[in-house]
């Protein structure tokens, strides 16, 4: 309904429309000063120690919260770029029958990803890596396997690599195969 008095007196032309939009912003200024001088009056009180410990256990709790909440986003870009660098450089596997399995180690537990003979190789030769994306595993280059490392070390499958035989070793005339099916 607006301000019935101000509408009468611009009715009766005792006021012009600049002088209620000037009291109109007084009123605001006003209103906006007020919170400031009740800041200032709480201020000057003397503060309960219990209330202050409160305030600092609640800040520090906040503070942890927080940094919580930032690791888990932190995580959560990580695990997206991770996402988009395997999405957008995986090696593509075939879906015919004659994959052969290639066997490797993944914390603790032998896993197989089924691959064509040829890929098979490259894979031995070290020519593309295994990267595990969300409990699926893909083939990469080398170069992006490392971008993947720098990011999350434990997504990218280290095969075991040829060590030089001791002179000890008894079958160090024997090659164990590559290739070999279990």
């Amino acid at each position: 309904m607006g301000n019935s008095l101000q509408d009468e007196l611009l009715k009766a032309g005792l006021i012009d429309q600049t002088k209620i939009d000037q009291a109109k912003k007084q009123q605001k200024k006003n209103r906006t000063q007020q919170p400031k001088a009740k800041r200032k009056a709480a201020k000057s009180k003397p503060v309960d120690p219990a209330v202050e410990k409160a305030r600092a256990e609640k800040a520090a709790r906040d503070r942890e919260l927080n940094k919580q909440r930032d690791e888990v986003r932190r995580q959560r870009e990580v695990a997206a770029e991770v996402r988009q660098l395997v999405r957008g450089h995986k090696h593509p596997r075939s879906e015919k029958d004659d994959d052969v399995p290639f066997h490797f180690e993944n914390k603790g537990k032998i896993k197989r990803i089924f691959v064509s003979a040829d890929t098979h190789k490259l894979i031995s030769d070290g020519k593309l890596k295994i990267v595990n994306d969300n409990g699926v595993f893909e083939l990469v280059p080398p170069a992006i396997a490392e971008k993947i490392r720098e990011r999350n070390s434990s997504l990218v499958i280290d095969l075991p690599e040829d060590k030089p035989a001791d002179g000890d070793d008894p079958y160090a005339d024997y090659q164990v195969p590559d290739d070999l099916m279990w």
